[in-house]
């Protein structure tokens, strides 16, 4: 049983000293890759990270390929040069109603009119509120209000029911980049006392749809596909379900996420799809095919309308930059429809642990790289490679229709590879052991300051240290009761007390004395144990050992050596204690004498 135990630790005892080196490395991994990851964490909440990682969502939505033109929809775009030969502008009410009749006898599912009508211009109002009344397939634009007294937002056109009517607003990110859409909201309350005059993007207690959630809702109408609003208030069409987006989604930070959002899927970055002009439909050279059974959306193209929106196809191109606002809308529109009818996932996100699992990992592989490699090139093409896979993994998951972190585990790598390259330089400078052994220096003088402040406490606790005290106070009384000399006497008192030595000499002589004798007895009783044991052992043939100290007489040299070291002991405690008496009756005696002296 002793055997198994035995190898049983010694195999433990190998195992730790062969694991040892292995524990340490993880060790310093793992926590330097969980402060690196706690930090990014804490630096995405504050929005610093925001900024990388839409710039990283741009880049990725640029490299995606171009989807092909969605021939559900047909844009009549109103460009400058339909204004030149129109010798309008704006375009008359007139000119606007005779567009759309002559689009709705070319049967369109639906029509969308992006182009505001809050005030009369040119001739032919009337005659548009008429068009706008009779159609039910025609879809009108108002603006909704910021809250602000100043800016009201704009009413939908003249005649037109309620529910053919959707805001144009979007929710533009910082940097004026159109990433998100609103599909639903309810307008913001206007604030102050000044009087505004009410309509329908203004009223706080309704909630309005968008311009391009009504041209998909009505369209798809046709396809008994009706909106449903689930328990949880997220919007279905059909079997899809439009997840509102929320403010830490993705790369986003703190958004401001107000209304029912979602991240527009652009389709394409110019063929959206088929595109005519104003002009052409005036003239009839536009295909009825075209425009049969389609989404129609009508509005300007033109440069001199400033309805363009910056988007993440902008980048850094020089031309081409902006994009029409009715083409926005379009991309909208195209997403709805992609998603219910074609299956096309919406943008998916993950939940915040799984991000955090998703930095953490590619922190633990920066600081595992950084440790195992030493060769510099090596590292640095090692990490270049890492690079690219972590980039290369995050535009795969957006290829497939998610957006996650980019930017954040690219620092996490970088940081962590970084952090344990300079530790171990550091290490190896030497610096980090002269700091250590500062800190140990520090701790080891508090730590025996602390010990000898123990060491006095029980000194000044123990029984002999009060005795002692004890004494003391007996001695301070017996002298305040003992009548002081005359100051003739004083020089007497102080003779004597330079006698007192010699007094002393005598317990040291003694004390000498008995120590040479003990020293003698115990030389006498050695010699007659080993003559002893020497005659016994040579006569018997019985070891020495089972001899010694079996007779009476070999006991008493002990007993004798004994007996002398404990007087010696006890002179020594008397003399000291005699010692300690007298120098404080010498001590008393000499202030007294010093006193006398002050007083003459």
């Amino acid at each position: 049983m002793n055997k198994i135990s035995h190898k049983i630790r010694s195999t433990a005892t190998q195992l730790s000293q062969l694991y040892k080196p292995s524990l340490a490395f993880a060790k310093s991994v793992l926590i330097t890759s969980a402060v690196v990851t706690i930090s990014l964490m804490g630096v995405r909440q504050l929005g610093i990270l925001e900024p990388l990682e839409l710039s990283a969502y741009d880049q990725m939505l640029r490299w995606r390929p171009d989807e092909k033109p969605d021939a559900r929809l047909l844009v009549v775009g109103i460009t400058e040069a339909d204004i030149q030969k129109m010798k309008q502008w704006p375009i008359s009410d007139r000119k606007i109603a005779e567009i759309l009749q002559k689009l709705e006898k070319m049967q369109p599912a639906v029509i969308g009119l992006d182009v505001l009508r809050d005030v009369p211009l040119g001739d032919g109002r009337e005659e548009l509120s008429k068009v706008l009344q009779k159609s039910d397939k025609i879809i009108g634009v108002c603006l909704v209000t910021d809250g602000n007294p100043d800016s009201p937002g704009s009413p939908p056109p003249p005649g037109i029911s309620e529910n053919r009517v959707g805001f144009a607003d979007f929710g533009v990110d910082p940097g004026g980049i159109l990433r998100r859409a609103l599909l639903f909201m309810k307008p913001p309350k206007i604030e102050g006392n000044s009087p505004v005059e009410k309509h329908l993007c203004n009223d706080n207690s309704q909630v309005l749809a968008s311009f391009n959630l009504q041209l998909a809702l009505h369209y798809l109408q046709k396809q008994k596909i009706y909106p449903q609003l689930a328990p949880d208030q997220s919007l279905w069409l059909g079997k899809t379900q439009f997840k509102k987006l929320e403010s830490n989604d993705g790369g986003y930070s703190n958004a401001d996420t107000r209304g029912y959002q979602i991240l527009i899927n652009y389709r394409s970055r110019r063929n959206l799809a088929n595109q005519v002009r104003i002009t052409d439909i005036l003239e009839g050279k536009v295909d009825p095919n075209l425009v049969k059974d389609k989404i129609v959306l009508i509005g300007y193209t033109t440069e001199t309308v400033k309805d363009f929106f910056y988007t993440p196809y902008s980048g850094q191109r020089q031309n081409k930059q902006f994009m029409p606002g009715i083409v926005a809308h379009g991309q909208v529109v195209s997403q709805i429809l992609s998603a219910v009818l074609d299956n096309k996932p919406m943008f998916w996100f993950w939940p915040e642990w799984a991000e955090i699992l998703w930095i953490s990992g590619w922190s633990i592989v920066g600081a595992t790289v950084a440790s195992r490699m030493a060769h510099p090139a090596k590292l640095v093409g090692t990490f270049g490679a890492l690079l690219l896979v972590c980039g290369g993994c995050g535009f795969g998951i957006f290829l497939l229709g998610g957006w996650v972190p980019v930017a954040a585990p690219v620092l996490g790598l970088i940081i962590t590879g970084g952090s344990i390259i300079s530790a171990d330089r550091f290490n190896k400078a030497g610096y980090g052991k002269v700091i250590s052994d500062r800190v140990k220096q520090v701790f080891k003088i508090e730590i025996d300051q602390a010990q000898k402040e123990q060491q006095v406490a029980e000194i000044t606790e123990s029984d002999f240290f009060k005795e002692l005290q004890q004494k003391r106070d007996k001695l301070k009384v017996s002298k305040k009761q003992t009548p002081q000399p005359a100051p003739s006497q004083l020089p007497e008192i102080t003779a004597s007390a330079a006698e007192l030595p010699k007094a002393e000499n005598e317990p040291d002589e003694y004390l000498a004395q008995l120590q040479e004798k003990a020293k003698q007895q115990k030389q006498r009783a050695t010699v007659a144990k080993t003559v002893t044991a020497s005659e016994s052992g040579s006569k018997t043939g019985i070891p020495i050992d089972s001899h010694l100290g079996a007779g009476s007489g070999e006991t008493k040299p002990d007993e004798e050596f004994s007996d002398l070291q404990a007087k010696a002991k006890q002179m020594r405690q008397r003399r000291a204690a005699e010692k300690k008496i007298k120098d404080e009756k010498i001590d008393s005696l000499t202030d007294k004498e010093d006193g006398a002296k002050n007083e003459e």
